[in-house]
């Protein structure tokens, strides 16, 4: 993908120069055009797109000769809905600004004159917010990779396909809404958002009647139970995936204090992604029924949450959760856990400190 190319449209010949220099200018890595109709301007974003030019970002005049700038809005909306529309004008008209958000998706509207930093702004929050929708999109087609991938390998091994699809939902918003809240940086957010789903896939591998028993486990019950970190790193192998995931599957029932599974690691040797997902499955699980126990509701769960602080969980992260709990509850309420967390791919996080994770090796048998 080449780079972003933004499309600035408007008959008035030193009108249309003077915002395309004052666009190259200050918004760096864009390609800027300057075109005087909608006709031009449909011609120059179908050219563009064809060539695998991604436009983000179309400025136009509303009086233009041949076709009006909402009636251009409209059109390249049907065709490229992604493309952010900016309408420019010096005669306020309600019924133009009402038919350009409801038929074409308008981003913004300014008046003539505009100073040069309110459109530069614009222009780059409209940026801003297409590259995010398009790493969305980019993001969901790589779940269904994985998705199918997952499956062509479940069904090639003989496992069962059962996952707890809202479970792995649900510890996806909590992980990603745990890394945002903590400052971290988007791709990792991201990579938790698109990851954590898939911490406990490994239990394909364990007897449905194990998982499934509604009295206490035998100790070997319980030793096979905890082997399935190690069976989805296995599952894993044979597909091209981050590290992150592969630390998440393995490590996520290690404990701050040491006396976890599989490898008994300690504090900060247990990767962050695995100490996000530690506190984020424990969570949801308390409050998800299983056969062998009761649920807790969201407060009595997250009491226990803050109990294990620097016991089972990293404190520094059961102190974020705790700050963000309402959140973290809405998540927990919702029908559809990821509405709760839009913010996290649409409001830059606060930085943190720099964090940087232990890297550890597989273990020799894996």
């Amino acid at each position: 993908m080449g780079k972003r190319c933004i499309i600035c449209v408007d008959d008035e010949l030193l009108i249309v120069e003077s915002l395309v220099r004052d666009l190259r200018k200050n918004i760096p890595d864009v390609e800027v055009y300057g075109l005087a109709d909608g006709p031009q301007a449909i011609k120059k974003i179908n050219d563009l797109e064809a060539q695998g030019q991604a436009v983000a970002v179309l400025i136009t005049d509303e009086r233009l000769p041949l076709m009006s700038g909402h009636s251009l809005l409209r059109h390249v909306y049907q065709t490229f809905p992604a493309i952010k529309g900016i309408l420019v004008t010096a005669y306020a008209d309600t019924t133009v600004l009402a038919e350009s958000i409801n038929q074409a998706n308008l981003f913004r509207y300014i008046a003539k004159p505009w100073k040069s930093l309110d459109m530069i702004l614009a222009v780059r929050r409209a940026l801003d917010l297409y590259n995010n929708e398009r790493e969305l999109e980019a993001q969901r087609e790589e779940i269904q990779r994985l998705n199918l991938a997952m499956i062509a390998i479940l069904e090639d091994s003989g496992h069962r396909i059962e996952p707890d699809f809202r479970h792995a939902q649900r510890v996806g918003c909590y992980s990603a809404l745990l890394a945002y809240c903590m400052g971290l940086d988007i791709s990792f957010i991201r990579k938790m958002y698109l990851y954590a789903p898939l911490h406990d896939i490994g239990k394909s591998g364990i007897p449905h009647e194990i998982l499934t028993k509604a009295a206490p486990l035998s100790p070997a019950e319980y030793s096979l139970v905890k082997t399935h970190v190690a069976i989805g790193v296995q599952l894993l192998k044979s597909i091209e995936v981050d590290p992150i995931a592969r630390d998440l599957i393995l490590y996520h029932h290690e404990r701050w204090d040491g006396k976890g599974y599989l490898t008994e690691q300690a504090g900060e040797r247990i990767p962050l992604s695995a100490r996000i997902v530690a506190l984020a499955d424990s969570l949801d699980a308390m409050m998800s029924r299983r056969p062998y126990k009761e649920t807790l509701s969201f407060e009595t769960a997250a009491q226990e949450i803050r109990a294990n602080a620097g016991i089972r969980f990293d404190p520094k992260i059961v102190d974020v959760f705790s700050q963000h709990q309402g959140e973290f509850e809405a998540i927990s309420t919702s029908a559809n856990p990821e509405k709760c967390i839009e913010k996290v791919f649409t409001t830059p996080p606060v930085p943190s400190e720099p964090i940087v994770p232990p890297i550890l090796p597989l273990p020799p048998e894996l």
